[in-house]
């Protein structure tokens, strides 16, 4: 069920989902298909820009699952593209194709985010959710009642709305305002990466469909093609990486400086020149560091997507990780939810549903540290350069987690 301020049905809530961005969805989508209550809060009616994504083969069941079939001719799924496969020039100048053809499905998937997003809430309405846009989190609080343990309170640019609900779910992204509200503290583990992006147009076709990533000596690139606004114009992302207190990282931020550091790369100016392609609209920035929640959920609350932990573009998760813990979360939720008839006994993590959550996050934070220090380590050039130097610096440092953060 759609809503606007003027005509919600319900104030009162099972689960209250703040964000609705596709972990926020994909929560609400899990969740109500269980018979769950769920309000789903998007703060900005609409949105002008978002950095796309690359998904490898292994992340199509993911979409298939909450959004239809990629491979289904008449589902024409929305904000999602073919890929042929990944072309990276990373520890050489050798280019290294990654071709999907040999894998089980034979294509990846490029996502244009506000096609995608728009689609999961969608999904999400049409599971029975209700999604409230325009409004932002503002404050919460806990209250003695025998069926409900959140007061909400939720602000438009004109008004606010009081709401309760029975568990309270932080999916804001970055900012993790709920969690941040009930005093939970980010750790950003030194990392000040930082994401530039500059859109390209071309009019005419462009048959390149591999996601490209250019290892640079102060930072690195990445590129990927998209279909335009209309049917004769081909748009393509390039974005560049770097330390947003380093110098480049400040050039990168001027057309003529992001110009200067792309002429400077070995094959993805030279694939935009051959092609025809020209700098459209402004240079975008976006936070690209690693950082996670102190706690991943608490008593009768949970983080789900980047607002518990993002992660570093390099990794090409952060919509397989979305979706993917959203549906873990979905399912741990409802449980916990059904175990717990009344009030907020047995929802913080001794909970066995919670404190599953609560685990497989602290696991994937793990991993994710050893995959990216990895995939840094493997690039040797550049040794002297202070983005390279501050890449393995972090490499030993996650090594060495404070034990603050692991298991209870």
């Amino acid at each position: 069920m759609s809503t606007t301020q003027h005509d919600l049905v319900h104030t009162t809530w099972d689960v209250v989902i703040v964000g609705a961005g596709p972990a926020g969805a994909a929560t609400a989508i899990t969740l109500a298909r269980f018979g769950q209550r769920v309000l789903l809060v998007e703060g900005r009616v609409s949105t002008s820009f978002k950095l796309g994504e690359s998904l490898p083969p292994t992340s199509i069941g993911l979409v298939k699952h909450f959004l239809g079939d990629p491979e289904d001719p008449e589902q024409d799924l929305p904000g999602v593209y073919r890929t042929a496969g990944n072309v990276s020039l990373w520890g050489t100048e050798q280019a290294d194709v990654a071709d999907f053809f040999f894998t089980s499905t034979g294509f990846g998937l490029c996502v244009e985010r506000l096609s995608f997003d728009e689609a999961l809430r969608s999904r999400a309405v049409a599971a029975g959710a209700t999604l409230l846009q325009g409004f932002r989190f503002q404050s919460c609080e806990r209250i003695a009642d025998d069926a409900f343990n959140w007061q909400l309170t939720l602000a438009s640019e004109t008004q606010s709305l009081e709401h309760r609900a029975r568990y309270l779910v932080d999916c804001s992204g970055r900012r993790a305002v709920v969690a941040g509200a009930l005093g939970v503290q980010t750790v950003d583990h030194d990392d000040r990466l930082f994401a530039y992006a500059q859109w390209y147009s071309l009019v005419g076709a462009d048959d390149d469909r591999y996601t490209r990533i250019e290892a640079a000596p102060h930072g690195w690139w990445y590129s990927n093609r998209l279909p335009g606004n209309d049917g004769n114009e081909t748009r393509r992302l390039v974005v560049f990486h770097s330390d947003k207190d380093l110098p480049a990282a400040r050039t990168a931020g001027r057309r003529e400086g992001f110009d200067r550091l792309l002429d400077e790369s070995t094959h993805i100016a030279p694939l935009l020149k051959a092609k025809g392609y020209q700098a459209c609209g402004t240079i975008r920035g976006a936070p690209a560091n690693s950082q996670r929640l102190q706690d991943f959920c608490g008593e009768a609350w949970m983080a789900v997507g980047d607002a518990a932990q993002a992660y570093d573009p390099l990794s090409s998760q952060g919509i397989d990780k979305a979706l993917r813990t959203a549906s873990h979360a979905g399912h741990m939720i409802h449980y916990a939810l059904t175990d717990c008839v009344q009030g907020t006994a047995g929802l913080d993590r001794s909970n066995q549903y919670v404190h599953q959550y609560d685990e497989q996050q602290r696991q994937l934070w793990q991993t994710y540290l050893s995959q990216r220090d990895f995939y840094y380590g493997v690039q040797p050039r550049w040794s002297d350069q202070p983005f390279w130097q501050r890449r393995r610096q972090l490499g030993s440092g996650a090594q060495q987690e404070d034990t603050a953060t692991q298991p209870l």
